[in-house]
């Protein structure tokens, strides 16, 4: 009876939140017509044509705060025309507007920061950022990601210095910002937090939490928004080898360090616990929007091929995962550097610009062929 009372108080809240926010929006969202998705290296024609090449169904792009809002708009108006469902995920650098960085924000050099509502200021500017991003977006962007990798405080969501319950608590609250914002411009959108694949491993500073620490006090404060879960399944070690399902140190259970694609099914029958659940009752939306697979090894295009092909097919057999997004397109000078090569495409060393396609792998040929 109180289980029952319980489910019914978070319905009634989801409700009316539901109902405010449609007064002012209209619903677009773009049904994936499957799993296949890409994480884009740039807009140039040779890219966006790549996309179809493939025979993707989904993509995803970063945009950060220091970026034209307009700057996907090659990007959307491809998806809108050709039916591929968009992913955005936005970012929070440093050289944009300042009021968005945290208070306590170091100088250049960390990779992504939370966005600052902290002060009234900063919640402000949060709001307007977020208002003018979805209204823009609003018949185009079907998936929202809002920050990367929110549980790693040090790195890709800095802060400052503060522990698991405040870190949690501000990103909440700036997450509950883009939920309304998004919603109002086009209510059938949905939003998700971001992730990375170390479930249990604690890392030496404290201010990386664990997932399974961090996602149960996120989920008290927004269980009453439809929020979803953007997922990083990389290998264990994603720099130096492709191969995950001899992965060392995982296990099938929730005292696992890491959650990737071998033991992926941990998280989605965690997702399906009662308490975790979405307002009307169901499993939250669950996608894979980062996970790379090095050719940077002996034999690597073959193996990091095969790993592709390997990492598909469980995804496929998966109901609870709704994308699957390789990351990249091309490979990454910043990812070469530290050793990886997640390219299904070889970078041109010569280009005018990091991330322009030199030639074709072996896992663009296997990629393609996966439907």
């Amino acid at each position: 009876m109180r289980k029952t009372g319980k489910r019914t108080a978070r319905v009634l809240t989801a409700f009316l939140l539901a109902l405010s926010v449609s007064m002012t929006s209209f619903g677009f969202y773009q049904q994936p017509a499957g799993k296949k998705g890409i994480l884009i290296s740039g807009q140039d024609p040779e890219l966006l044509a790549d996309i179809s090449n493939l025979g993707c169904k989904q993509v995803v792009c970063n945009l950060a705060s220091y970026q034209n809002v307009n700057s996907f708009d090659p990007l959307a108006q491809k998806c809108r025309s050709e039916g591929i469902t968009l992913t955005m995920i936005l970012l929070n650098g440093f050289g944009g507007d300042s009021r968005l960085l945290p208070v306590d924000s170091p100088v250049e050099g960390v990779g992504n920061y939370a966005f600052n509502v902290k002060t009234a200021e900063g919640e402000a500017a949060v709001r307007s950022y977020a208002r003018r991003v979805a209204s823009h977006y609003a018949n185009s962007v079907s998936n929202w990601v809002i920050g990367n990798e929110v549980n790693d405080a040090i790195a890709w969501d800095y802060s400052g210095v503060m522990d698991m319950d405040e870190h949690a608590a501000q990103y909440a609250k700036a997450f509950r910002i883009f939920y309304e914002e998004i919603k109002k411009a086009n209510s059938e959108a949905r939003v998700f937090i971001p992730f990375d694949m170390r479930w249990n491993a604690r890392g030496a500073d404290p201010a990386y939490y664990t997932v399974k620490e961090y996602l149960p006090k996120l989920n008290e404060l927004l269980k009453d928004t439809d929020y979803g879960i953007a997922w990083h399944a990389y290998p264990v070690h994603f720099f130096t080898k492709p191969e995950f399902l001899d992965d060392d140190g995982i296990s099938f259970d929730l005292d696992t360090p890491n959650i990737n694609l071998k033991n992926i099914n941990v998280l989605t029958d965690y997702l399906q616990k009662e308490d975790m659940l979405s307002p009307d009752g169901q499993v939250r939306h669950l996608i894979l929007t980062e996970q790379g697979f090095t050719s940077a090894c002996e034999n690597g295009e073959e193996r990091q091929a095969e790993a592709i092909r390997a990492a598909y097919e469980i995804v496929k057999g998966n109901p609870y995962i709704e994308g699957f997004y390789l990351s990249r397109q091309v490979d990454a000078a910043s990812q070469e550097a530290a050793g990886g090569a997640f390219g299904l495409w070889t970078r041109n060393p010569n280009a005018s610009r990091d991330e322009f396609p030199q030639s074709k792998k072996k896992a663009w040929d296997v990629y393609r062929s996966l439907d």
